[in-house]
């Protein structure tokens, strides 16, 4: 997923990580070294691809010439792998021994829950983001694109079942 509100507050220092805590620290941008004419990899004397070891500020990372407002887009993508409890229901039928004496005929009460819990673990630390939301607005269909969307909540529900 390309995440448009990790880029925002990893940007802004609004995360509770390594980035947010230190927001004027240096940054190294995963990657190799190589040709801006040729867009072919910089190769060492072995002739093995050498590995980005340049920091830079967090300005730099995020608005300067080479990058758009929010960085290398690159950097703003991530495996949305999710580990999930997405609904629990529990209910209880009171048995009919116990209504027999009244004007009900059967009764039931449940208790749910909806997005109990979500673990992302390859999404950025801090960022508590659930990763299936949609692209911006909720009539949307695109998918893989975050673009501020808000994430879904969690809902907890009471029900009560009646027959006469």
């Amino acid at each position: 997923m390309y995440s448009v509100t990790a880029a925002s507050l990893l940007l802004r220092g609004q995360l509770n990580n390594k980035y947010g805590v230190d927001r004027e620290g240096v940054r190294i941008i995963p990657g190799i070294y190589g040709d801006p004419q040729t867009y072919t990899a910089i190769l060492d004397s072995k002739g093995e691809k050498i590995t980005n070891t340049t920091g830079i500020s967090a300005f730099d990372s995020h608005f300067s010439n080479g990058y758009g407002a929010y960085g290398a887009d690159e950097t703003n993508v991530y495996d949305i792998t999710t580990i999930r409890l997405r609904e629990v229901t529990l209910g209880y039928e009171i048995p009919k021994s116990i209504l027999k004496r009244s004007f009900l005929g059967s009764a039931r009460l449940s208790l749910s829950a909806h997005n109990v819990w979500f673990k992302a673990p390859n999404m950025l630390e801090g960022l508590n983001f659930h990763p299936e939301v949609l692209a911006g607005i909720s009539t949307s269909n695109v998918q893989g694109f975050d673009f501020g969307a808000s994430p879904s909540t969690k809902r907890y529900g009471i029900n009560l079942s009646v027959t006469f």
